[in-house]
């Protein structure tokens, strides 16, 4: 009774998901908005935030099947893709209409198709943000969830780069409690981009959190805007 109750339950979800992105936009990235490299000298850069990162139906990433999950229209959309070794790199910023919101299914241009088999869907990720300002004006990116091929579940999780000592990120759940959660690091050899793993364990979040990306305890930190998959 038990099994049959998870099984049910396993497909009332897959079908929630699966059923948000039917209809999704489908837009084609100009050559002239993207830009990659592919070295085994890349410069790695010194971004905190690598991807808001949610499971896809892909065993390999797929230049043709990037999802983006936009919210709430904003007018530009940002991506910046980084494999795990840091051997590829690629970024482009396009406009969007206003009916282009929800899943999003980009096909990027780019000219090493046969490279992004050479990744798993979680080493190889996409950083897909909007440019805001927070209350005091400051700078802020909006960071939106991204998939390599039809999203699987509404959870994401954070892929950071960090030199400290114990990374974690802070933020307030759909409670209001304010929360701490150690991120977790990867165990691989070349780490060149990111290099930890932050997840929300069982808390929820509002729509439009901010979250604090800290090396320690002791460390100011870094805050982006992230926003959860809507219903």
């Amino acid at each position: 009774m038990q099994l049959r109750l998870f099984i049910n339950l396993s497909i009332l979800v897959s079908y929630a998901v699966l059923n948000t992105v039917q209809g999704q936009e489908v837009i084609e990235v100009s050559k002239n908005d993207f830009h990659e490299k592919y070295a085994d000298n890349v410069d790695v850069s010194g971004s905190v935030l690598a991807a808001s990162y949610v499971p896809g139906s892909l065993k390999y990433a797929s230049p043709d099947q990037l999802y983006v999950y936009v919210p709430e229209y904003r007018r530009f959309l940002n991506i910046v893709l980084s494999s795990i070794d840091g051997k590829y790199s690629a970024d482009a910023s396009f406009e969007l209409s206003e009916n282009q919101t929800g899943w999003i299914q980009l096909k990027l241009p780019t000219e090493y198709q046969s490279e992004y088999k050479k990744y798993l869907p979680n080493r190889l990720v996409a950083f897909s943000f909007a440019d805001n300002t927070d209350m005091f004006g400051n700078y802020i990116q909006e960071v939106f969830p991204t998939s390599w091929g039809t999203p699987t579940s509404n959870r994401f999780t954070l892929l950071v780069n960090s030199a400290g000592s114990n990374p974690n990120i802070t933020f307030k759940d759909n409670e209001g409690k304010l929360v701490t959660e150690d991120c977790q690091s990867i165990r691989e050899k070349f780490t060149r981009v990111f290099n930890y793993t932050c997840s929300l364990s069982d808390h929820a979040i509002d729509i439009a959190t901010t979250f604090t990306f800290s090396p320690d305890y002791q460390s100011s930190g870094k805050d982006y805007i992230i926003w959860p998959i809507g219903d």
